[in-house]
């Protein structure tokens, strides 16, 4: 088997280069992979119990574990082996734990410790975050419109914490927003992965691998997709569009590339809610806020995250 580092997809391939993006392939052997990876039902670290997992993703294994110590549940995280070596996927993979400590907001998972396993296995011990992605939960059909409002309200509070340290989040997806109900008419939010985080005001590198952005980023701005430096309003953008996939069940564009795709984000104008979900009846507020959020020139959009939480709050009562 062989993987890109670009893109971090892996292939069965005897070719040198990736098919998807040109970048070149490295040889990855999964029973390597595995064996190199700590099982579960043994103590790792500082004294963390693996007793779940692992879930292996593009760049780390996750796994649910115990810290002793402490007496808490809490996910560890693990590069996978075949990163190790390249130097800018552990640099990244460390920088993300630094930019978590500096924002550190009740709406953003914490992490708690980093460092070392055996075979130079760089780790994160992060907060462990009860109930299911937005992405899971639209998928099952178990959340109200009122509900997705409230959550929008929360990770508009995770995002404003990051923007005030001068951090653009980048990857808002639903993936990424963990959703919790802890009790009736309540509902909690944590903003996860900070991984393709940048400073405000940075040009983002590979912008030119346009299906790479969109597997790293879920839904990029029209400016992150055309190379241009980023700030808070290309999270406003992502988070537009999140919001409007959770309540239509569909994405503002489709494609059947994600050239032709990136294309419609930076060119084509979304369609009103109510014409992509009919069954619905979506306020005139709640559109006006969606449509501003997807504004392709930043400057039409909201021009910070609490304009946009003040929005949602307000449409918030008409929908109880």
């Amino acid at each position: 088997m062989k993987w890109c580092p670009n893109c971090q997809a892996s292939t069965q391939t005897t070719g040198v280069t990736c098919p998807k993006d040109g970048a070149f392939l490295l040889e990855v052997d999964q029973a390597v992979v595995d064996d190199s990876l700590p099982q579960i039902n043994t103590t790792v670290g500082n004294g963390y119990d693996l007793v779940a997992g692992p879930i292996k993703g593009g760049k780390s294994a996750v796994y649910k574990a115990h810290h002793k110590l402490f007496d808490r549940t809490v996910v560890m995280k693990i590069l996978l082996p075949n990163l190790r070596g390249l130097a800018d996927f552990v640099e990244k993979f460390n920088y993300e734990a630094k930019i978590i400590s500096q924002v550190n907001d009740e709406c953003i998972a914490n992490i708690f410790d980093v460092g070392l396993l055996p075979g130079n296995a760089p780790f994160q011990v992060g907060e462990y975050c009860e109930g299911s992605s937005l992405d899971a939960l639209l998928r099952r059909e178990e959340i109200e419109m009122a509900e997705i409002i409230t959550a929008m309200s929360h990770v508009c509070d995770a995002l404003n914490a990051a923007h005030k340290q001068e951090y653009v989040h980048l990857a808002v997806k639903p993936n990424h927003i963990m959703v919790n109900f802890p009790n009736k008419n309540e509902v909690s939010v944590k903003l996860i992965d900070f991984y393709e985080s940048v400073r405000v005001g940075e040009h983002v590198h590979n912008t030119n691998d346009t299906p790479g952005l969109f597997r790293r980023c879920g839904f990029p701005s029209p400016e992150l997709l055309q190379g241009k430096r980023v700030d808070a309003r290309s999270d406003i953008y992502s988070l537009g569009c999140v919001l409007f996939k959770a309540l239509t069940g569909h994405a503002p564009f489709s494609a059947t590339d994600a050239k032709q795709l990136g294309m419609k984000h930076i060119q084509e104008k979304p369609k009103p809610l109510h014409q992509v979900c009919t069954q619905k009846d979506f306020p005139a507020v709640l559109n006006n806020c969606v449509m501003t959020a997807l504004e392709k020139d930043p400057e039409r959009r909201f021009q910070n995250i609490l304009e946009m939480k003040r929005e949602l709050q307000m449409i918030a009562p008409s929908l109880l």
